[in-house]
C-alpha cells in the first residue's frame, strides 16, 4: 500500500456532512484504490468562525483561540502543510497575495502546537516568477524565521504523484505529495478578483496544488474546480479576507478593499460563499460554487451554519 487519502470521514456536527481530507488514489491493474491516515482531527466547535478586526496577526491569534487552539488539531510529531497564495510577485502592501505575517504566525502555532515540521507550499504563475514571488511577498524569510520550510513546485514533476479522480472532468492528474502524506493540511487563501473566475476563494487556491493548471483553463475552469474540491478537502480553511484586490487579479495590482475579516471552516461551499458576499456577488454567481453545491459538496446557504463571531 503505496497510495494513501489524506483523511478519513468525519462528520460536522449539526450538519452531518462529510468533511474528507485530500483523498489519494492510484490506478492499479484497472482498480482504483484507496488508502486512509489514522490521523483525524477533531471536529471544529463551530462550523463558520468569522474574525474581524484591524489587524492580520490579531485576528488569526484570536480565530485560532475561538476554534480551541491548533493543538486538538496538529498530531504531536505529525507533519503540516499550509498553502497560501504567493502565486504573484507582489508585496505584502498590494493584497495580491496570502498576508505573510498570518502565514508566518501560522506556522509559529502548529509548531508550538506539537508538529515536527510545517511545510508552505504554491505553484506561483510562470516558470520564471517563483524566486520574485518569494522575495516580493517576503514568505520564505518570514516562514523560515519562525521554524517553517517554503515550497514553490514550479518546474519540479517530482514534487507530484498521479492520481484518479471520479470527477465529472477532471479525471486523471498529478497533485501535490506533500499534501497527500500530510497529517494536517491547512488551505489558507486570499479573498481577491479573478478575471476569469470573478473571484479567487478557498476552492480555487487548490488549483496551486495540481502540476498541470493550464488544464483547467483549457477545458471547463469552474467544472475543474470544483472537482479538485471534491477530492481535496482540507482539515481547515482559513480564509484571509483581511484586504484584497477588487480588480485587475489575480497578478494586480488593482484597487484594494479592507474587509478586516478572517473566516475559519472546513465546509469550502459555505466559506467560499460567505466570502462572495463580501466581495459584493451573490455565491451562486461563481460558476465553481454553484456547482460544488449541486454536487453536495458543502452549504452554499452560510447563515444556515452554526457560526460564532469573534
Amino acid at each position: 500500500m503505496d497510495r494513501k487519502n489524506f483523511l478519513k470521514t468525519t462528520v460536522l456536527a449539526g450538519l452531518g456532512l462529510s468533511v474528507l481530507g485530500c483523498m489519494a488514489q492510484k490506478q492499479d491493474q484497472s482498480a482504483i484504490k484507496s488508502f486512509s491516515s489514522s490521523w483525524i482531527p477533531p471536529v471544529l466547535p463551530f462550523e463558520l468562525t468569522i474574525v474581524k478586526g484591524t489587524e492580520p496577526v490579531d485576528l488569526l491569534e484570536r480565530g485560532i483561540k475561538g476554534i480551541g487552539g491548533l493543538t486538538p488539531y496538529v498530531k504531536q510529531g505529525g507533519n503540516v502543510v499550509i498553502k497560501p497564495n504567493f502565486s504573484v510577485p507582489r508585496t505584502l502592501e498590494e493584497a495580491a497575495t496570502t498576508n505573510t505575517a498570518m502565514v508566518a504566525a501560522l506556522v509559529r502555532m502548529c509548531l508550538a502546537a506539537g508538529a515536527r515540521e510545517v511545510k508552505v507550499v504554491d505553484q506561483p504563475l510562470g516558470s520564471s516568477t517563483p524566486g520574485l514571488c518569494l522575495e516580493k511577498t517576503g514568505i520564505k524569510k518570514a516562514v523560515e524565521a519562525v521554524g517553517g520550510q517554503v515550497f514553490t513546485y514550479n518546474g519540479n514533476q517530482d514534487f507530484f504523484r498521479p492520481v484518479v479522480n471520479a470527477g465529472k472532468v477532471l479525471t486523471n492528474f498529478e497533485f501535490a505529495k506533500d499534501v497527500l502524506d500530510a497529517d494536517l493540511f491547512i488551505n489558507f487563501p486570499i479573498l481577491k478578483h479573478h478575471r476569469a473566475a470573478k473571484v479567487t476563494l478557498g476552492m480555487k487556491n487548490l488549483m496551486g496544488l495540481v502540476w498541470d493548471r493550464k488544464f483547467f483553463h483549457s477545458s471547463d475552469l469552474h467544472q475543474c474546480i470544483a472537482d479538485l474540491a471534491a477530492f481535496c478537502k482540507p482539515h481547515l480553511t482559513i480564509m484571509d479576507a483581511f484586504r484584497g484586490i477588487t480588480d485587475n487579479g489575480p497578478v494586480g495590482p488593482g484597487p484594494i478593499k479592507e474587509y478586516g475579516q478572517l473566516i475559519i471552516g472546513t465546509d469550502q461551499v459555505a466559506i467560499d460563499s460567505y466570502a462572495a458576499t463580501l466581495f459584493g456577488i451573490k455565491p451562486e454567481e461563481v460558476g465553481y460554487i454553484r456547482i460544488a453545491s449541486e454536487m453536495g459538496l458543502g452549504q452554499i446557504k452560510w447563515e444556515k451554519l452554526k457560526m460564532k463571531t469573534v
